[in-house]
Formats: structure tokens, C-alpha cells, sequence
């Protein structure tokens, strides 16, 4: 496994070539930026590292970041429909860049000899958005649906590589982990006004035994954690970077909660 006194600087040589590769003029007029979890990335290739050598798991993990980044602004595509010919460009180039960054995978496995990964890469990149598709047809599915649908949304790609790479005892961490960050975020905008499938089956169908939304929410919160909690002494060799993902890449909880803005 990767010393941790140089993942640092191993995790930022991954994220300097990440910005090379999905830099370009003309993208930056329409996204800004695109967003990257250092959190995820480091604690991916620490994970990789534990059975392959640092050079595989800082390609491998490059590529995971690539598709990651393609889903994210994917997910910016309005399915809403549009009259606005600037709106409607805005769209086009969205799926054109999620596409080009997708395709940037293919070249570096290529280039590192692993193109038997470039077919689980595409069938799981499938996989993910036909769950998003069953996530936006939800519109009342019970929390267990939605969660199930959500935690593949945010961990089936890492899950796939590492079993790939013999590592299938690691695939539970990162389910529990990206979903935890998935629950904290939804309930964040939730909060703030936003909507979600998530916290409103939670809200909706589970009210029984408890006398707020808040009550509710930091309940499963609670059992989420516990979840981790379990893991990391599981997994010992590996608390120092769940940790490490928690404190420095997941939302607190939101301080209470205006009912007149959720949704």
C-alpha cells in the first residue's frame, strides 16, 4: 500500500494531469471548471495501491476521475424541453464535453496496456446512467429504491474497478462512504430549498416514529455512520484515509431545518 507521507504528492501529480488533459479554451467559456474530489481521489488510489503498483493505480485512478467528470456534467443536462437557441447550445455542448472527457479514458488505458479495462469501464459508465434514469422515473419509490440506485450512482464504477483488481473486501468502504457523501449533500440542498427524491421518500414514508424531518434525518444519519464506523475496524489499515475523506470531503449537517422550503 501507498506511505501516506507520499500520497500527497503522488494524488496531486494524478490531479495536475487530470487538469492537462481536460483543459481547453473554448470548454472553459461554458464550464468554468471542473469540479474534482481530492477527497475520492486519494482515497481511491490509496486503495488501488494495495495490490498494484503506483504507476497502474495513478492511471487507473485517472481514468476513474475522467469518467467521474463526464457524469458530472452530464448530469448538468436539462431533460426540461428548451426554446431558447442559446439554451439549446448550452445543452448540446454540456453532452459533447461529458463525451469528450469520457473518451479521454480510452486513449490512457490504451496507452498503458490495459485495454481489457476499457469494456468494464463502458458497460459500468452504462449501468450508471441506466440507474439515473431509474432515479428520475422515482418519483415515488421508497427510500431503500432510491438509496440503492443512488449508492451504484456514486460508488459502481470505483466497486467494479476493485474487484477487477482483486480488491472486493474494499468495495463496501467506498459504497458506504460516496453514499454517506451523497446523503449529507442531498439533505444540504434539501434544506436550502432544493429538491430530493432521497429526502423525500425518507420524510414521506418513514414518519412513523418520529415527530420531525429532522428527527428523521439525522436518525439515518446515525445508522449511516455506524455502518462506517464498523468498517473502519474492519478495515484498521484503512481508517486513517476514511477519516482523512470524512473530515475533509463530506458536508456537516445542515443547522436545522426551515420546513417552508423543503420540497
Amino acid at each position: 500500500m501507498v506511505n501516506p507521507s507520499h500520497l500527497h504528492g503522488e494524488v496531486t501529480a494524478i490531479i495536475e494531469k487530470f487538469n492537462q488533459l481536460t483543459y481547453h479554451p473554448y470548454i472553459k467559456d461554458y464550464i468554468p471548471s471542473v469540479g474534482i474530489d481530492e477527497g475520492k481521489c486519494q482515497l481511491f488510489y490509496a486503495a488501488l495501491s494495495k495490490n498494484t503498483t503506483k504507476e497502474e493505480a495513478s492511471v487507473v485512478t485517472l481514468c476513474a476521475l475522467l469518467v467521474q467528470a463526464a457524469l458530472d456534467v452530464h448530469e448538468e443536462v436539462s431533460l426540461h424541453p428548451i426554446d431558447s437557441d442559446t439554451a439549446r447550445k448550452n445543452r448540446q455542448l454540456h453532452v459533447l464535453i461529458g463525451d469528450y472527457y469520457s473518451s479521454l479514458y480510452y486513449n490512457l488505458l490504451a496507452e498503458a496496456d490495459r485495454v481489457p479495462l476499457t469494456r468494464l469501464f463502458s458497460c459500468t459508465l452504462q449501468e450508471i446512467n441506466e440507474q439515473k434514469m431509474d432515479v428520475y422515473e422515482a418519483v415515488e419509490g421508497s427510500y431503500a429504491q432510491i438509496a440503492d440506485h443512488l449508492e451504484f450512482i456514486e460508488s459502481g464504477l470505483y466497486g467494479k474497478i476493485l474487484e477487477e483488481y482483486e480488491l472486493p473486501e474494499m468495495k463496501a468502504i467506498f459504497e458506504s462512504l460516496f453514499f454517506y457523501n451523497r446523503y449529507m449533500d442531498e439533505w444540504n440542498k434539501w434544506s436550502k430549498g432544493e429538491s430530493s427524491l432521497l429526502m423525500k421518500s425518507l420524510t414521506t414514508f418513514e414518519t412513523a416514529d418520529a415527530s420531525t424531518h429532522l428527527d428523521i434525518l439525522s436518525s439515518k444519519q446515525g445508522d449511516l455512520m455506524t455502518q462506517i464506523h464498523m468498517l473502519m475496524d474492519e478495515h484498521s489499515d484503512f481508517r486513517q484515509h476514511m477519516e482523512k475523506y470524512l473530515s475533509e470531503s463530506v458536508q456537516t449537517a445542515p443547522n436545522g431545518l426551515d420546513e417552508s422550503k423543503v420540497r
